[in-house]
């Protein structure tokens, strides 16, 4: 045996065999030719296996960085994965001291986090409350988000970790084609939240990134595992390669920034659930923060528009088809409909509110707005956020036209337009909505329809909280000519119904109404949250109608925080009494309980403690592993050649092939011959006993690992994957382990002249 022989030096072809004896031999040739690709990779110069990663690294990060506003978050983003990338590459040059190495990575990575935070060194001592906060001002609507200090630190952590994570791997573990692929998941994520104006750019600059990290890889493959140093190609041969390349890579991003302006990469859907009526999902009032939104100055009252409910399918009134490209983007004139004329105006200025819609007023005719891009949504008359979030100390003025008056209403004889009609389709009318509308005065359609409101609002009893529900042409037959009750919102949309179907087409709006007058401005909360019915006249476009019931039933029980006081309603003519009557009932056995309930705490806790005893024996031999590599380095060659063969040796335990008895050579006849197996047992028999006791140098060790490590790969991938699980939690080789005595380095440190003086002097 040579001991200068390594793995690659070997014919790819050579049939390994590793097997017990009295068995038929398992073929593992295809094992030896990944053995080989794998001695190969570790010839790989980590330098450029480490730029290599650092491009997808930095793709990743731009989307990252994307999320948020402006342009800096990208580069802390990058900054922070490059970051990450170099101390995965300084890391991996002292992973053989365990313990220093572990330090290095965790005081690492913190430190990536807090060196972004350079531009703010004040902000240090806060760390925790900054991230917090981020943390929690995180859930949001839509990006582009705020990048706030506390961002500052967690983005750098995220990418740290990315970039060491992808260089670890690429480096140590020599698998840098999957190291290539592990920042992408945080690219497809982050490009979901990427605002739609960016998500084309930014997809391209990832796909340009990715390929030049795969030029760079292949081309370092191309002369991996090479002796001969000459055979690396010069920087300028790589200049040149990287220049031919960038035309190609040039026209491949041009050709896609042209084929996104089309259908073919993103078509449109059949059916976009973004542009379908949707239910509006609610909140109860209990559960919302009671704070100031916004604060409004004007002369009018309310209401402060938010949105409407304008598509009836026979059960629900449901929110508008919404769809961001057909938003109209409000110019520098802030005008948004040229048909109406303002004659009243309100300053808004954000506080609480979150989303991307303003609070406005009916029939807005301009916004006036310093800071972010605003829409124009021409169907429902909302004014939106291009992108991001309303930021809180926003302040914007909006004009609109003023309400018309009851004669100006009733000398409205125009026709409904065409495309205002949808909104008086409605289904069948029931027996009581026909009775009442008979009784209606037919002079003028808002005659009608304000005696059709006027009724329900009289004579309908509000009962409930406001929250949105179902309402039916059988449940306003019950409401007018049944029971009488109905919810706040079942009262708004019996009105909207029977606008309908006198012809007025009708919706339902939302927003807030009224708000508490503070040194001279209105502050809104939640608690003046309002629906009205809408109504259509021409001319005048969308009018809100608002007015409350006459009269009101007590929700007897119900969170006092849920219910609007207001003096001009009248309580119902049904008193709702709390009435207390005392009953004997006789106390259940609660045994049944106290058994489930113990079951169901002791279950957890013993499923646990399976766990644990389970997986400690992987744990234990990992602690020990890492305990016996730090002693070996310190015992020098000798330790360390000793420690692969009792790691093979405890490995083969752990499949069923111990034979702890057997001496290297011994155990050569337990297994069909292989050469790495016969070249590992000579090497040990040498180095701890023989001729090699006094000459072995780093190189024998080193050969000694990676032949022990080749062993143990090629022994687990001839097992199937149950039996691979079971040894890697398997007792056999901690409770007869192969050297027991290994954790005292010192055993290996003597030479055989000093046992020699030693055995003299006793």
């Amino acid at each position: 045996m040579t001991a200068t022989t390594t793995s690659a030096d070997r014919d790819d072809d050579l049939t390994a065999e590793v097997a017990p004896v009295g068995t038929d031999p398992v073929d593992l040739s295809d094992l030896r030719g990944e053995d080989a690709d794998a001695d190969q990779e570790v010839e790989r110069p980590a330098n450029r296996i480490a730029v290599a990663v650092a491009f997808p690294t930095i793709a990743a990060a731009l989307m990252v960085g994307g999320i948020f506003k402006g342009v800096s978050p990208r580069f802390y983003a990058v900054v922070g994965g490059l970051l990450g990338v170099a101390l995965a590459f300084g890391v991996s040059k002292v992973r053989r001291k365990p313990f220093l190495s572990n330090v290095l990575i965790v005081v690492g990575l913190f430190a990536i986090g807090l060196l972004l935070l350079a531009p703010d060194l004040g902000e240090v001592a806060h760390i925790q409350q900054l991230v917090a906060k981020a943390a929690d001002d995180g859930n949001v609507l839509r990006p582009p988000v705020d990048f706030t200090t506390g961002w500052q630190a967690i983005v750098g952590w995220l990418m740290g970790t990315v970039g060491f994570g992808a260089t670890w791997v690429a480096i140590v573990l020599r698998k840098p084609a999957l190291a290539l692929l592990l920042p992408l998941p945080i690219a497809a994520f982050a490009g979901i939240s990427v605002p739609d104006n960016a998500q084309v750019a930014s997809g391209i600059a990832v796909l340009v990134l990715f390929a030049v990290s795969l030029g760079i890889l292949s081309s370092e493959q191309s002369t991996a595992g090479t002796d001969d140093e000459s055979a690396t190609p010069p920087l300028s041969y790589e200049l040149r390669k990287a220049a031919k390349a960038l035309p190609l890579l040039t026209a491949i991003t041009v050709a896609l920034f042209f084929l996104s302006k089309t259908n073919i990469l993103f078509p449109d859907p059949v059916i976009d659930p973004a542009q379908e009526p949707q239910k509006p999902k609610t909140q109860p009032l209990s559960e919302v923060e009671d704070r100031v939104l916004f604060e409004v100055d004007s002369e009018l009252t309310g209401p402060w528009r938010i949105g409407n409910l304008d598509v009836y399918d026979g059960t629900d009134f449901r929110l508008p088809p919404f769809a961001a490209s057909e938003l109209d983007e409000v110019g520098e004139s802030g005008v948004v409909d040229k048909d109406l004329k303002a004659s009243v105006e309100a300053t808004f200025t954000v506080a609480g509110l979150g989303g991307a819609v303003l609070p406005v007023l009916p029939n807005t005719v301009g916004v006036i707005a310093q800071g972010p891009k605003l829409s124009y949504d021409g169907r429902n008359g909302n004014i939106r956020l291009v992108s991001g979030q309303v930021s809180p100390g926003l302040k914007y003025t909006v004009a609109a036209a003023g309400i018309p008056t009851v004669d100006d209403l009733i000398a409205v004889k125009t026709g409904i337009p065409k495309n205002e009609q949808q909104f008086t389709e409605v289904p069948e009318m029931p027996p009581a909505a026909r009775d009442l509308i008979a009784q209606a005065p037919k002079s003028s359609k808002w005659e009608e329809f304000d005696f059709l409101r006027t009724f329900v609002l009289d004579n309908v009893t509000a009962t409930g909280v406001g929250t949105p529900k179902s309402i039916t042409p059988d449940r306003v037959q019950e409401i007018l000519g049944g029971e009488k009750k109905a919810s706040p919102f079942e009262i708004v949309a019996t009105q909207a119904l029977l606008a309908r179907w006198i012809g007025v087409p009708s919706r339902i709006g939302y927003g807030f109404d009224g708000g508490e007058v503070i040194d001279g401005l209105r502050q809104v909360r939640p608690d003046n949250g309002a629906a009205f019915v809408e109504v259509y006249f021409p001319g005048y476009k969308w009018l809100p109608v608002i007015g409350v019931p006459k009269r009101a039933e007590p929700t007897v029980g119900s969170d006092p925080d849920q219910q609007r006081v207001d003096p001009n309603i009248l309580p119902s003519e049904d008193v709702a009494v709390q009435l207390y009557l005392p009953t004997v009932i006789p106390p259940g056995s609660v045994l049944g309980k106290q058994v489930a309930l113990t079951v169901l705490i002791a279950f957890p806790i013993l499923l646990l403690l399976l766990s644990a005893y389970v997986v400690y024996p992987a744990l234990r031999k990992a602690i020990l592993r890492n305990r016996r590599r730090s002693k070996a380095l310190e015992a020098g060659v000798r330790g360390r050649v000793a420690l692969a063969y009792a790691e093979w040796r405890d490995w083969a335990t752990d499949f069923g092939f111990g034979y702890p008895t057997d001496t290297p050579l011994m155990y050569l006849d337990r297994f069909i011959d292989d050469e790495e197996h016969t070249e590992l047992a000579w090497l040990t028999t040498r180095v701890l006993w023989g001729d090699l006791q006094d000459d072995a140098d780093m190189m024998y060790a080193s050969l000694a690992e990676e032949l022990s490590r080749s062993l143990r790969r090629r022994l687990a991938a001839a097992q199937p994957a149950t039996v691979r699980v079971v040894a890697a939690v398997s007792r056999f080789s901690l409770r007869d382990p192969y050297a027991p005595d290994l954790e005292t380095s010192s055993k290996w440190r003597s030479t055989r002249k000093e046992r020699a003086r030693e055995v003299i002097h006793a």
